[in-house]
C-alpha cells in the first residue's frame, strides 16, 4: 500500500472503489472477505473493517452479516474543484466562478476558491480537480491533480481559451472601419506573455500600420496613477494614437474612469476597447466596446475536461467570440 499521512483505511476504501469502477466487482457481487483483502493489500483487518464501514456509509456497499459485503451502486466521483487565481478582484473570475459553482451543484460537486499563487493549501483539502489562472503555470512543477488553466499556457496542459485570433481580428477590423490607423495597446503583461498583443501586432504589421514600442503600455488595472500616465503619454504624443485596445474589460474600465477624472472625452478624444464583455461593461457612463465570450460555455467546457480526469492527452477548449459595439468607440478624428 502507498505510505502517506492519509489513514490506511482510506487507501483501502479507494482501492475497493477503483475495483468497483473498473468492473472487477459488479453491482450485486460480494466483495472478498476482510482477511483476504487484508492479505492482498498488506494491511491490518481493522483497516479493512473501517474501509468497509466507510463505503457502507456512502451507500456503495451493503454489509450483510450472513452473506458479506455486497456492491449496491456504482462509484461516482464527487467533484471537489479548487479555483486558484492571483487576484480575485478581477470581475472576469467572479463571473466564471459563479457559473462554475452553479454547474458543479448539478454534478453534486463543490468549488473551493483561493486567491494567491500557492496551491498546496487547496490540495490538502481533498480536492479532486483544479482550475488555475494561466499565470500560475509552471513547467518545472507538474500538477498533482487534474488541472485546467484559464488562458493560454506555453507547455503541455489542459486549457480553456477564448478564440483570441478571431476576437482580436474583430476588434481590429472594427477600428479600421472607423478610420483608426494609429492604435495603441495596454495590458498588465509584457509583450512575450500576451497572446492578444501578438495577434494585434501581426494585424497592424500586415497592413503596414505603425507599431512603435512606446505605444505598448504595461499597466495594472488597480494602478490609477499608471493609467493616468498612459493617457497623458497618448495625449501628448506628437503623432498620437486615436484608439487604445485593452487586454481586458477590467483594464479598459480603469482607463475610462481615469479619462473622466483627467477631463478626456471617450470616445471623441480616444476610442477604447476591452475584451471579456463583463456584465458591468454595458452599465458604464460610456458603455464599452468589447469582445464577448460566454462564461457559461466556458464553465461547461471546463467541467467536461475535468470529468475526464488525468489523461495522457491534453485538451484545449476554445470558446467562440463576438464583437459587441457600444459607445466607447467612434470614427477617428481627421
Amino acid at each position: 500500500m502507498e505510505s502517506s499521512s492519509v489513514p490506511k483505511f482510506r487507501h483501502v476504501a479507494d482501492y475497493i472503489k477503483n475495483q468497483i469502477r473498473s468492473g472487477r466487482y459488479r453491482i450485486g457481487e460480494i466483495l472478498p472477505g476482510e482477511r483476504i483483502l487484508a492479505e492482498e493489500l498488506s494491511v491490518s483487518r481493522p483497516s479493512v473493517k473501517r474501509a468497509i464501514k466507510a463505503l457502507e456509509k456512502d451507500g456503495i456497499i451493503e454489509c450483510n452479516p450472513s452473506i458479506g459485503s455486497i456492491v449496491r451502486r456504482p462509484v461516482t466521483e464527487k467533484l471537489l474543484v479548487g479555483y486558484l487565481v492571483p487576484d480575485l478582484q478581477d470581475p472576469f473570475h467572479l463571473e466564471l466562478i459563479r457559473e462554475l459553482d452553479s454547474l458543479l451543484h448539478k454534478h453534486h460537486g463543490a468549488l473551493l476558491i483561493r486567491q494567491g499563487t500557492d496551491d498546496s493549501r487547496l490540495e490538502n483539502m481533498g480536492l479532486t480537480h483544479m482550475v488555475k489562472h494561466h499565470k500560475l503555470y509552471s513547467a518545472t512543477h507538474p500538477d498533482t491533480l487534474p488541472t485546467i488553466y484559464t488562458g493560454d499556457v506555453p507547455g503541455k496542459a489542459n486549457m480553456i481559451v477564448s478564440d483570441v485570433p478571431a476576437g482580436m481580428g474583430q476588434i481590429y477590423r472594427h477600428l479600421i472601419q472607423l478610420g483608426h490607423r494609429r492604435i495603441a495597446y495596454a495590458s498588465p503583461f509584457g509583450s512575450g506573455e500576451d497572446l492578444q498583443h501578438s495577434h494585434l501586432q501581426r494585424l497592424l504589421a500586415a497592413d503596414r500600420l505603425p507599431t512603435p514600442a512606446e505605444w505598448h503600455f504595461q499597466v495594472d488595472p488597480l494602478d490609477r496613477d499608471g493609467c493616468e500616465r498612459v493617457l497623458r503619454a497618448v495625449r501628448e504624443a506628437a503623432n498620437r494614437p486615436t484608439a487604445l485596445v485593452c487586454y481586458n474589460d477590467w483594464l479598459a474600465i480603469a482607463f475610462v474612469k481615469a479619462a473622466r477624472e483627467m477631463g478626456l472625452e471617450i470616445p471623441s478624444d480616444l476610442s477604447i476597447t476591452g475584451y471579456d464583455d463583463l456584465y458591468v461593461s454595458s452599465l458604464l457612463q460610456v458603455p464599452l466596446t468589447t469582445v464577448r465570450f460566454s462564461r457559461r460555455e466556458s464553465a461547461k467546457k471546463i467541467i467536461e475536461i475535468l470529468l475526464k480526469g488525468q489523461t495522457t492527452e491534453c485538451e484545449t477548449a476554445v470558446v467562440e467570440t463576438r464583437l459587441i459595439v457600444r459607445q466607447s468607440t467612434q470614427a477617428a478624428a481627421e
